[in-house]
């Protein structure tokens, strides 16, 4: 089952895990202050794709990628601030995680793996997250390795809704309080 790390960079407070459709914001199909699952169906399909916040809004994160072919364990909760799950349809060849860097011809594209492992969608997404308001205090990483930290858990499970492990963050509690998750 693929698993890689690698150090991405992101840009304005984000990343994307998408398929081929990706595009103009759509309804939030679920939103927690850590991923945004984007729908263009009615608002209780699982989302075609997905907005990941970072606390760093320009710079690099560091982000593990772990496809499997079946449902995980429970999440580790100890190790991470933020954990929460959706569920994702990603329609396309290659779903996959998309981040500024990809999008960057002076940047070499990431190798972290798509999704294709875990068969056709629909997939439930894990995704942690620690170290975003470190990121938040820096605005602009800089440093020679990065404060930031998230771990992708993708599988193919029928949709469900969306659901918060964990949330301790003060960034995640503002973007909520303000209603601009």
């Amino acid at each position: 089952m693929p698993r890689e790390t690698e150090r991405v960079f992101v840009a304005d407070g984000r990343y994307s895990i998408r398929g081929e459709t990706f595009g103009a914001l759509q309804r939030p199909a679920a939103s927690n202050g850590l991923v945004d699952s984007v729908s263009r169906g009615r608002l209780a399909d699982p989302g075609d794709f997905a907005i990941v916040r970072t606390g760093t809004d320009t710079g690099d994160i560091l982000l593990t990628v772990d496809v499997r072919d079946t449902a995980p364990e429970p999440p580790e909760l100890e190790e991470w601030e933020e954990v929460a799950e959706v569920s994702l349809t990603l329609p396309g060849k290659t779903p996959g995680v998309l981040t500024a860097g990809d999008e960057d011809e002076e940047r070499e594209a990431s190798a972290l793996p798509d999704f294709t492992h875990a068969q056709p969608g629909p997939y439930r997404v894990r995704v942690h997250a620690r170290g975003r308001d470190e990121g938040v205090r820096l605005d602009v990483q800089d440093e020679d390795y990065p404060v930031e930290e998230h771990y992708l858990l993708v599988w193919p499970a029928p949709p469900s809704p969306s659901y918060v492990h964990k949330w301790t963050d003060v960034y995640g509690a503002e973007i909520r309080s303000a209603g601009r998750a």
